[in-house]
């Protein structure tokens, strides 16, 4: 199991950038450089208030030619299942690569707190990925090539994608159409 830790501070009040981040994060996906589309598929509210939603993500990401023939895919995706609890300032998540998802496991939370005298918000991003040993047995020559390539976009694009997601978010403007 490989963990993994981000933290930023962005000069945007925590309740405004939750919301955005919760709300709006269609609106503003296109501004960050490694995605391609996020697409909300479900939103749901649980009986103590929190809301629940589904995402899937589609990524521009490079892939050596041997995964794109395992993967049967020119590009990454997943989808996300959240669950934004207001009361805590966390929203805790799951993901489910579109490939060999049965072999991934990966879940955190992103943990929003007031920063620079409530001027601003502290994001922590932390989570956990485990790739079961089924996958390289089941992949042959390319699946030490597949479960590096996998960690590094778990580990690494995921974080890097939250942190300019946040980032677009601390400067997205609801009144602005485009």
């Amino acid at each position: 199991m490989r963990s993994f830790r981000s933290i930023l501070v962005l000069k945007r009040p925590r309740a405004e950038l939750w919301t955005i981040m919760r709300d709006h994060l269609q609106d503003f996906a296109g501004n960050v450089a490694d995605i391609d589309d996020i697409r909300e598929i479900e939103r749901t509210i649980d009986a103590d208030g929190a809301m629940r939603i589904v995402n899937e993500w589609r990524v521009r990401q490079q892939l050596p030619g041997a995964l794109r023939a395992v993967l049967r895919s020119e590009r990454l995706g997943w989808i996300d299942h959240n669950r934004w609890d207001a009361s805590s300032g966390i929203c805790s998540w799951t993901i489910e690569p579109d490939a060999i998802g049965e072999h991934i496991a990966c879940s955190g939370e992103t943990r929003f707190a007031d920063a620079m005298g409530g001027r601003g918000t502290r994001i922590s991003f932390e989570g956990e990925l485990d790739i079961k040993p089924s996958l390289l047995g089941s992949l042959g020559p390319v699946a030490p090539m597949l479960s590096g390539v996998v960690e590094s976009v778990v580990t690494t694009v995921i974080p890097r994608n939250l942190r300019a997601v946040a980032e677009a978010a601390a400067q997205f403007d609801r009144r602005d159409p485009g």
